[in-house]
Formats: C-alpha cells, sequence, structure tokens
C-alpha cells in the first residue's frame, strides 16, 4: 500500500479517538472497539504490505489500543469509587441510627443488670 493508506488510518484513530471520549462512558461500547481494532491488527499482519507499512498501520492501531484500554480503566475505577462512596454513605446512615438504638439498649440493659 501506499502512504496515502497510513494517513486513512491516523484519520480514523482521530475519529475514533474523538468518538470513543466523547460519546460513551459505557464500557461494553469500548470493549466492542477494543475488539474492532484487535482485529484490524490481525487483519494487517497477514495483510501484503510491506513491512515498513505493516509495522506503522500495526504501531497507530496499537495506539488506539492502549487508549481505549486506559479508557476502561478509568470507567471501571470511576463505578467502583461511585459505589464506594454509597456504601459509605450507606454505612453512615447505618452507623448513626444503630448508634441511637445502641445507647437506647445500653440503657436499658444497665436497669435490668441493676435489678438482676
Amino acid at each position: 500500500m501506499s502512504i496515502s493508506s497510513i494517513s486513512s488510518i491516523s484519520k480514523a484513530s482521530i475519529s475514533v479517538s474523538s468518538s470513543v471520549s466523547s460519546s460513551s462512558s459505557d464500557v461494553s461500547e469500548l470493549e466492542k472497539e477494543k475488539q474492532s481494532i484487535q482485529q484490524q491488527i490481525q487483519q494487517e499482519n497477514s495483510s501484503k504490505d510491506d513491512e515498513k507499512t505493516k509495522q506503522a498501520k500495526i504501531k497507530e492501531l496499537e495506539a488506539q489500543l492502549q487508549q481505549i484500554q486506559s479508557q476502561i480503566q478509568q470507567n471501571q475505577s470511576q463505578k467502583t469509587t461511585q459505589i464506594d462512596n454509597q456504601q459509605v454513605k450507606s454505612l453512615k446512615n447505618d452507623t448513626v441510627n444503630s448508634s441511637g438504638t445502641s445507647s437506647k439498649n445500653t440503657s436499658s440493659n444497665n436497669i435490668l443488670d441493676a435489678f438482676a
């Protein structure tokens, strides 16, 4: 292939990068994109291009793949953080409720102990 094919891959990578970063925080969409790029890498490995062209295309595709994997990790981390924050809030609410209840129980237990 000619150099023009490398520039078309660069244009595609720009559009993929912008569409992935702007449109989707959904991990499943990113996973689909990742699979697509992996298939493109496999196709390029089996293509009849000269080695220099192949390596340039594969390098570009691998850079896209790394970017998508990074976004997947970020999204998963953000989801985990949100879940953790929700659990902490829930635990705080439970602690406040149980603290009030346990102090009442403690005082009633003390009364029972005093009579026993």
